[in-house]
């Protein structure tokens, strides 16, 4: 077809005459819509990059808000923590006399100092309240006299959960949280409540809310829990929050909202008009020939955005979800068991050695491992079931269970099972066991927290009771994991309060006929308890990390023995017991070496004991700390040698001076031909390799003449004394001179 404008320029041809196109005839026009295009393109850039810029404050500051969210979330959550500690000691003994709680509620308002008061309402009236000084007035009060508390009380008790209400005005001034906690018997009788008050200033403060607000306006919502009240009932009344950016803070029933704009940033506000202005540029952007470059600018911001997201919700390296969006995902199954009448199963799975396959082959061949792992995990469960990676070697499945399906212990085995076949890891057979924790729901936890708390101390009964194997958790784990922690608070107060004191055994030397050794032993006396014997303590010390300023005690009480020793004139070596765990510090070796030194003695006046395990671990730091005591001086022991991995290729590879022998070994030396052929290979084994044998636990003369004829060295045992106080110990060798 002919257009006008083709008409008019084929008669213009004929007439041979040339008219000039718009591109010469208007050359203002094109160069305007050139510059304009070209100045769109930079507006519409800088936009970009202003909204990109946006995006990525309004996202540090939701990383920053849900650290102090969850904080905040936690302090509140160790509160109901502390109260269903309590429940649990009265749902197990209803008829418990709650007077006798003094001493742990006393623990727990010491530990947990926002706690203001603690009631306990046996029928709904409260009878005791600690601290009871200033409370007075609650003694006797009847919740359901009171409507405004008795729907509180109503709601947990109907929920069978504990609520946490307010905030509310305190009487004794400002504002606070009541957290109650229903008391149901196993009847599913309601014994009663338990409440407490916690002041609201200090448990922000605690959260960091207060310092955030120098550069925030900061707002709480949903009181009570109701997440339908947007009416703060906390914060800075200047807050916008239609602009605001909000992260949640759960309850044990509802939720809080935690809101928080800048003071000082204006621009927040005004990048809705800067967008609105950036897509009509756009429009005409793209009608002027720009459509590819702008498309490609959308893409990679929408591929931030994605990334950003991903990497909140899900681990990097297995892409399984991560364990905050498995807190929501367990927290969600838990509810639909609970509509449905269903149970579930929680599996908290451990890799076993996984440090060592890192520290030998690096983290590459570990990130290819865990990536494995997944892939394996993700095969044996079922479309409905969940799997994560909680951190580090840790992963856990979650499975609805279905009476026709497998039992959980079939599926435990098949698991432990699955992991026996070695893994293909960059063309490398790699042989990994793991050690699995089961918690069911509802029998051991109402709580996501709960469960997955249950599910991990069972993880660590299958390590104790020998790896690659499951184990189910059980209530007794609970006053287990209770004791320790009690236990070790009190050995780091009673460090604090010189509780602990050393004494010392003498070993006796065979070849000079004299005392030229002696081993130095903690003890604890404790006020309460009488002197606890060390293997009550120091058991949960090395669980706990206690073992670390304890071990850092002994030293340096032996190190100040030891020169006492010197000014009395008794030339001893002082054998100390060390660790495992007190060799996975860096350059710890350094730091005793310089603490034998300022004591002003020589390294070789020293004794190390420490355990075949050391040896076993085969971990770089160890073993660093280790030939640096060596390469100084400082002598090493192997102690209760022959009860572990007792092997000729630790002694010859591995720098030893002495061996020591288990007083289970020297019991029937002197009686049983068996017991006596023992001893000689042990003795035999470590001559060939010029090491220096001690045998412990020697009572009787008839050992000690076994021993002496089979070659030992050193003598230790309660035929020459038992351990002895520092004065009772130097008058004990000055007699034998």
């Amino acid at each position: 077809m002919i257009t006008a404008f083709h008409k008019s320029r084929l008669g213009a041809a004929r007439d041979g005459e040339y008219t000039p196109n718009w591109f010469i005839r208007w050359p203002w026009l094109w160069t305007s819509v050139l510059g304009v295009c070209m100045a769109l393109l930079a507006l519409a850039m800088l936009s970009q990059e202003r909204a990109k810029q946006l995006e990525a404050e309004r996202y540090q500051l939701l990383q920053l808000l849900s650290m102090r969210a969850s904080a905040l979330e936690g302090a509140i959550q160790t509160g109901v923590v502390a109260l269903e500690n309590i429940r649990s000691e009265l749902v197990l003994h209803p008829d418990y006399d709650p007077t006798e709680l003094d001493a742990r509620v006393a623990l727990f308002l010491e530990h947990y100092p926002h706690f203001r008061h603690i009631a306990v309402a046996p029928d709904l009236v409260i009878r005791y309240i600690y601290p009871t000084k200033g409370n007075e007035a609650a003694l006797g009060l009847d919740y359901r006299t009171v409507p405004v508390q008795y729907r509180a009380v109503e709601t947990a008790i109907n929920k069978r959960s504990a609520v946490v209400a307010g905030p509310v005005n305190l009487v004794q001034g400002g504002t606070g949280l009541v957290i109650r906690v229903p008391v149901i018997l196993p009847d599913q009788q309601v014994w009663g409540v338990i409440a407490a008050i916690i002041p609201m200033e200090p448990l922000l403060q605690q959260a960091g809310l207060a310092e955030l607000q120098r550069d925030y306006y900061l707002g709480l919502s949903g009181k009570d829990g109701d997440e339908s009240q947007t009416e703060l009932f906390w914060g800075d009344i200047e807050l916008q929050r239609d602009l605001a950016v909000t992260s949640p803070i759960k309850l044990p029933v509802g939720r809080w909202l935690l809101h928080a704009y800048p003071r000082h940033s204006e621009s927040w506000r005004d990048s809705n008009l800067q967008l609105l202005a950036l897509v009509a540029f756009t429009i005409i952007f793209l009608v002027c020939a720009a459509v590819l470059l702008f498309l490609r600018l959308i893409g990679e911001r929408e591929r931030a955005l994605h990334t950003l997201a991903f990497q909140a919700s899900f681990d990097p390296v297995t892409r399984l979800p991560n364990r905050s969006v498995f807190n929501e995902q367990l927290t969600s199954a838990m509810k639909r068991a609970q509509a449905e009448q269903s149970s579930l199963s929680l599996f908290c799975l451990d890799l076993d050695e996984f440090k060592q396959v890192n520290e030998s082959l690096g983290h590459q061949v570990g990130d290819e491992l865990l990536k494995a792992v997944a892939i394996r995990l993700n095969a044996l469960v079922q479309p409905q079931d969940i799997v994560a990676r909680l951190g580090g070697d840790e992963f856990a499945v979650l499975r609805f269970i279905d009476p026709n399906a497998e039992s959980t212990e079939q599926f435990a085995e098949r698991i432990v099972a699955e992991f026996h076949q070695p893994l293909d890891i960059s063309g490398r057979a790699i042989s990994i066991s793991c050690s699995i924790g089961i918690a069911l729901y509802p029998l051991d936890g109402l709580t996501a927290i709960d469960l997955l708390k249950h599910a991990d101390r069972a993880t660590y009964a299958a390590k104790e009771i020998g790896r690659n194997t499951y184990h189910f958790y059980d209530a007794a784990m609970q006053k287990e994991a209770d004791r320790f922690v009690l236990l070790h608070h009190e050995i780091l107060k009673g460090l604090e309060l010189n509780q602990f004191f050393l004494v010392y055994q003498p070993i006796y030397d065979v070849n000079t006929g004299k005392f030229t050794k002696c081993e130095a032993l903690v003890r604890w006396q404790h006020p309460e308890r009488g002197l606890i014997s060390p293997l009550d303590f120091i058991a949960v010390a090395e669980r706990t990390g206690a073992i670390r300023p304890l071990g850092h005690f002994v030293l340096k009480q032996a190190l100040a023995d030891s020169q006492l020793f010197r000014r009395q004139g008794l030339e001893l070596q002082i054998s100390i017991n060390r660790s495992s765990q007190e060799f996975n510090v860096h350059h710890v070796a350094q730091e005793w070496l310089l603490s034998i030194q300022q004591a002003g003695l020589e390294y070789n006046s020293i004794i190390f004991e420490i355990t075949e395990s050391l040896f076993m671990d085969r971990i770089s730091v160890q073993q660093n700390n280790i030939l640096a005591l060596h390469s100084e001086g400082v002598q090493l022991a192997i102690d209760d040698f022959g009860t572990g991995y007792s092997a000729l290729n630790y002694l010859s590879r591995y720098p030893v001076n002495f061996i020591k022998i288990d007083k289970s070994f020297v019991n029937d030396v002197d009686v049983q031909e068996r017991a006596r052929a023992l001893v000689a290979v042990l003795i035999n084994m470590a001559k060939v390799l010029d090491v220096q044998v001690v045998a412990e636990g020697v009572e009787t003369a008839g050992q000690l003449a076994v021993l002496q004829e089979l070659g030992c060295d050193f003598i230790q045992g309660y035929y020459f004394s038992k351990p002895l106080k520092l004065e009772e110990f130097v008058r004990f060798l000055q007699q034998k001179v």
